[in-house]
């Protein structure tokens, strides 16, 4: 898992072949504020751009994924983002043939994401976001393929 903001996303671009691209909308959806939707981006990456309420902890799931990397970045507001190791948390729901995500019950830590932060999390970090006070949030979370 990594956290950080915007204006560092310089320093994580050789992670990944498609993290250029997936930088490059961010940074782009930052200054424009794209409509609420589904944008395709190159290499099988996408974005999804979100506009929601924070809900209360027991209303968000924990998730995670076996072949997407997600970074999901805050353009406006501020919201919650729990995070654990998924080997830690006890599988609920598994989603993953249909569709690439399973759900768990467990524990997180907290980070705080604000406007410009973003966190990558990888197919072994389980993650809870969209927790707040109900307070409202912009974001994207972008997909992006990962190969093993």
């Amino acid at each position: 898992m990594i956290k950080d903001n915007i204006r560092n996303a310089a320093l994580y671009e050789n992670v990944n072949p498609l993290f250029p691209v997936a930088f490059a909308f961010l940074e782009e959806a930052m200054k424009s504020a794209p409509e609420v939707g589904r944008y395709e981006l190159d290499g099988g990456a996408f974005a999804l751009v979100q506009s929601y309420d924070t809900k209360s902890e027991e209303n968000c799931k924990i998730e995670a994924h076996k072949k997407m990397i997600d970074i999901q970045c805050v353009l406006k507001g501020k919201e919650l983002f729990g995070v654990a190791d998924v080997r830690s948390e006890e599988m609920t729901e598994d989603r993953f043939a249909e569709k690439d995500v399973a759900f768990y019950k467990g524990s997180v830590d907290l980070l705080t994401l604000t406007d410009g932060d973003f966190a990558i999390v990888f197919p072994e970090d389980a993650h809870r976001p969209q927790q707040g006070d109900g307070s409202h949030v912009e974001k994207v979370v972008i997909k992006v393929p990962f190969e093993f």
